[in-house]
């Protein structure tokens, strides 16, 4: 019985060792990473109004609050930076009745109720901030 058993191990010990290697899991799609430099430290947006007015604008990341010149009442604001890029800007606009908007990366956000928008503010935010 002992014979049989240990010639039991040998056999087992030889198919693992000439079975074929696990193959490597595929690697997981990363994230392009966080750049606060990305754009030359601007971000971009177009606001839209009603009967197909609209008005993109680009502001540099200074971290200050800016006055902006939009002529329209404004009902939606585009953000035109994605997270594909690997850039995270974030606007905030401030309209003249006292709304504030604020718009992710990709994102189209309606502005309620619509009104001339007057400032904004633009800044980077990295995942986990």
């Amino acid at each position: 019985m002992q014979l049989l058993s240990t010639a039991s191990a040998l056999a087992l010990l030889f198919a693992v060792a000439h079975s074929a290697p696990t193959p490597a899991p595929a690697p997981v799609p990363q994230t392009p990473a966080c750049n606060p430099n990305a754009h030359g430290r601007s971000c971009s947006a177009t606001l839209y109004g009603a009967a197909g007015a609209q008005q993109s604008i680009s502001q540099e990341i200074n971290l200050e609050v800016d006055a902006i010149d939009v002529p329209f009442s404004v009902s939606h604001i585009e953000n035109l930076d994605t997270y594909a890029t690997g850039n995270y800007e974030y606007w905030t606009f401030y309209g003249i009745d006292g709304s504030v908007t604020n718009v992710a990366p990709g994102q189209t956000v309606d502005v309620g109720p619509p009104q001339v928008q007057v400032q904004a503010y633009c800044n980077i935010q990295c995942p986990g901030e």
